[in-house]
């Protein structure tokens, strides 16, 4: 299991890091030294670490206001790239995917052990499943579609990564696109100063007229095979 969420674990490190160099680069160090600051010590509290607690109660209270919105985004788009590391996991061969197999063979394995199925019920009923792929157009979708589209890339560049007889300059490569999209959405502004409109917003969600999706834009490295 450990060794499963390892790849998942070094992504999210990796996406951190680039975030770090950015908000270093952009705001400069001693802003990243207090996120970092208040990182660490968000964590001894879970653990029952009163003293550090009340370190992180006193950070906060203390933030001025010229701090507290570069935190507070700092945390929000740590938070973002960890999620789309966790979610390339979930289709990841060598994340939660490469169990799925093993998964299906052990479902099979507890359907024939009932007593009142046959091979014959198991087969028919796997016949007659009906798949189907719902997609949802959500209406408090907070996040702007130039964001997601970045996430979309970020999300590109781990696939890329996974590939083992990458050579040093491919690597080079995606880790440059993988900088270019963290500091890209960094100086993105995340609040919108204008409300939109239905047609507006029909749009971000991407339900363009004759059902086709918008393309996204971006530089991206070829498709490789396999």
């Amino acid at each position: 299991m450990n060794e499963q969420y390892s790849a998942m674990r070094s992504n999210v490190s990796m996406l951190g890091k680039l975030l770090g160099d950015t908000i270093k680069d952009a705001l400069g160090e001693s802003i990243l030294d207090k996120v970092e600051t208040i990182r660490k010590l968000s964590k001894s509290p879970r653990a029952g670490n009163e003293k550090h607690r009340q370190e992180l109660l006193n950070t906060l209270q203390n933030l001025s206001n010229e701090e507290l919105l570069p935190v507070a985004r700092a945390f929000s788009q740590f938070l973002n790239l960890t999620n789309t590391a966790e979610q390339y996991h979930s289709i990841s061969p060598r994340g939660e995917a490469a169990s799925n197999p093993e998964i299906l063979s052990q479902g099979f394995d507890r359907l024939k052990a009932q007593a009142h199925l046959s091979e014959r019920d198991i087969r028919d009923a796997v016949e007659m499943l009906s798949i189907e792929l719902v997609l949802t157009a959500h209406p408090t979708e907070i996040t702007r579609r130039t964001l997601i589209h970045k996430l979309v890339e970020v999300n590109t560049c781990l696939k890329q990564f996974d590939h083992n007889d990458l050579a040093d300059y491919e690597r080079n490569q995606i880790m440059r696109r993988l900088r270019q999209l963290i500091a890209q959405s960094w100086h993105t502004d995340e609040i919108r100063k204008i409300r939109p409109t239905p047609p507006r917003r029909r749009s971000q969600m991407g339900l363009c007229r004759g059902g086709k999706q918008p393309v996204g834009r971006g530089a991206s490295l070829p498709a490789r095979a396999g």
